[in-house]
């Protein structure tokens, strides 16, 4: 009969997703060189046989993952983490929102940089005015 110490061991083990060892995705749609890729891009699909190249590289400048090559609508690609992705991309509509008391005032703004929830970037108002503002983790 196992212990405490083991049987939380064997618990936690057990708790743990398993990788799948043939995790590919499929472009919903195509994507350009140097875009900035979402999980909305991409649908989880089985490998198969083949053994898809990777399409994706990590920028550390951008902070995001950026498309290392073009890809076709349809086209399988070796799976992505999830934390590469960002949640928004440059140029995407967000509203900043400020809350005073009771009062809510609200910005549309363009955002400058891409973002994953949590972080800061910055974006600019319709006047021209570029702020930092952090994405809220409610947001997306």
């Amino acid at each position: 009969m196992p212990g405490p110490a083991e049987f939380l061991t064997m618990f936690a083990l057990a708790a743990l997703p398993v990788p799948e060892a043939s995790s590919c995705m499929r472009a919903t749609h195509a994507l350009a060189t140097g875009a900035v890729p979402t999980a909305e891009d991409f649908v989880a699909t089985a490998c198969g046989d083949t053994k898809p190249l990777r399409a994706v590289r990590y920028d550390t400048a951008l902070r995001a993952a950026r498309m290392a090559r073009p890809l076709a609508p349809g086209e399988v690609i070796a799976a992505v983490p999830a934390s590469m992705l960002a949640a928004i991309r440059p140029g995407e509509t967000l509203y900043v929102q400020a809350h005073v008391g009771p009062v809510v005032v609200q910005r549309e703004v363009q955002a400058l940089q891409p973002a994953k929830a949590g972080q800061k970037l910055f974006v600019r108002a319709a006047d021209g005015t570029v702020m930092s503002v952090r994405f809220g983790r409610d947001a997306g």
